[in-house]
């Protein structure tokens, strides 16, 4: 069991109020090297106005590649706003023991950085929202808000209580893990704890700026109504009217469960403040509505069609690895199911059904992909292969698949084939030149189509959010 206490370092006793070697305030540090171990880093954003004379709310951000840079970005510009530092993780990802990364980071946070104790918050994308969840439930009351982005509470399982943190849940209209962050939000509310779920249009992947900015503004509402920062009257106003504005857009939208949803959040978020007993009396009517309970029997469809294509598609992938002799078989057939969904989901009219066949494509392919990494970290590289081509049938536009196949190729010393994926890797989007960093490619380096590959790469439109 990963040993999150550790984070009791960063939350007890006083933090130092000042550092010689304070990074610049104002500007994003892609890397500040932990003082005690070199071998671990993080990316940092503190606030232009940063000064160690008083005390400022932290974010602490986790990606599931270890990716800290990327969070940061995302977040930095509404860190500047509402006066957050932001800190992203470079060690912490994806089939790794967090915990020594974390107990480095929040040394190296404490003995740097002037922070409010009563406002530290976690985030993280899919793998790395575990992460901020474990976090969070170990801490029990000394974590004040989770931004869980695309995932909720760690395999290991775990409650939430109502004397701990706020969650604001994120999930995308495509993402495979909407039904999880559909449910925890249900049991989020069943338990009375405070919570707020949106939704953007697109897949697993972390939340786009606007709502990294919604997120945090929600940080610092609650804040307010925690009494651990002095009410801020214009603030919440705007919020206020802007919440409100966006709930009667999706009401007027036929968007039921998104708006009577909001209407129950705003109640919960604003009642402290002002009368909220008009969104209270909609909330009502709409959710008693025959309207609202047919969509609620749409949504479950839906949830319920997506589960039906992850298990049709991924019968046909679970034992994939271990019939090499028919491997070649195996993926026709799976090519052929397939196009099939494909078909479907390009055939359908209801945007709900079309999500819903997405999203179970996406499950699968996250299946075949972690399978196929398991088996890297194993050295089974023809299980790895495998999988990563079954991936690559899954979702065939997917430049995260191609690239992962060029790497069991490497692994396998197949040089001809580790370039042509490498290849359609590039054209299909890959944009991150950090990806040939991988010490699988170590063995074609000095090869000419590499080369080019890597110059191409280098030119590439920044796009740090993308696998």
């Amino acid at each position: 069991m990963v040993r999150f206490l550790l984070l009791v370092i960063l939350v007890g006793g006083t933090f130092l109020t000042a550092h010689s070697q304070t990074p610049a305030p104002g500007v994003v540090h892609d890397s500040v090297v932990v003082t005690a171990d070199p071998t671990n880093s993080y990316a940092l954003y503190l606030p232009s106005a940063y000064s160690a004379s008083k005390q400022w709310p932290l974010l602490l951000a986790f990606d599931p590649f270890a990716r800290g840079a990327v969070a940061v970005k995302l977040f930095h510009e509404a860190a500047e706003k509402y006066g957050f530092i932001v800190i992203g993780s470079n060690n912490s990802r994806n089939f790794g023991d967090p915990s020594n990364a974390i107990r480095l980071l929040a040394a190296d946070v404490k003995a740097r950085y002037s922070v409010d104790a009563r406002r530290i918050y976690l985030t993280g994308l899919s793998g790395g929202a575990r992460v901020a969840s474990s976090m969070a439930l170990a801490c029990k009351t000394c974590i004040a808000g989770v931004i869980a982005n695309s995932a909720g509470m760690p395999a290991s399982g775990g409650s939430p209580s109502p004397d701990g943190p706020d969650w604001f849940l994120l999930a995308g209209t495509t993402d495979f893990n909407y039904p999880e962050m559909v449910r925890l939000k249900e049991t989020l509310d069943n338990t009375h704890i405070v919570s707020r779920f949106v939704v953007f249009e697109g897949p697993h992947n972390w939340m786009p700026k606007d709502f990294a900015e919604q997120a945090l503004a929600w940080l610092q509402l609650r804040a307010m109504v925690r009494g651990v920062m002095p009410v801020d009257k214009v603030f919440v106003s705007k919020q206020f009217d802007e919440r409100v504005a966006e709930t009667q857009a999706a009401e007027k939208n036929n968007d039921l469960l998104a708006a009577v949803r909001d209407y129950r959040e705003i109640v919960t978020d604003f009642k402290a403040f002002r009368d909220v007993k008009g969104q209270e009396a909609q909330a009502k009517s709409l959710g008693d509505s025959g309207a609202y309970r047919k969509a609620r029997k749409n949504e479950k469809a839906a949830l319920d069609l997506q589960d039906e294509v992850t298990m049709k598609i991924g019968s046909l992938t679970e034992g994939i690895a271990e019939r090499p002799d028919a491997l070649t078989q195996l993926l026709e057939q799976l090519e052929s199911a397939v196009k099939d969904q494909m078909h479907d989901e390009k055939q359908s009219s209801n945007p709900e059904r079309k999500n819903a066949i997405a999203r179970g494509l996406a499950a699968a392919f996250a299946y075949t992909t972690e399978s196929g990494e398991k088996a890297m970290l194993k050295n089974d590289f023809t299980s790895a292969r495998a999988n990563f081509l079954a991936s690559e049938i899954i979702l065939p536009d997917s430049a995260w698949a191609s690239y992962l196949v060029a790497t069991a190729y490497a692994e396998l010393g197949d040089k001809k084939d580790t370039l042509q994926e490498l290849k359609k890797a590039l054209d299909k989007g890959l944009t991150n030149p950090k990806a040939l960093d991988d010490n699988a490619f170590d063995r074609i380096r000095n090869e000419e189509a590499f080369k080019q590959i890597a110059a191409k790469l280098a030119t590439a439109p920044d796009n740090e959010t993308a696998k």
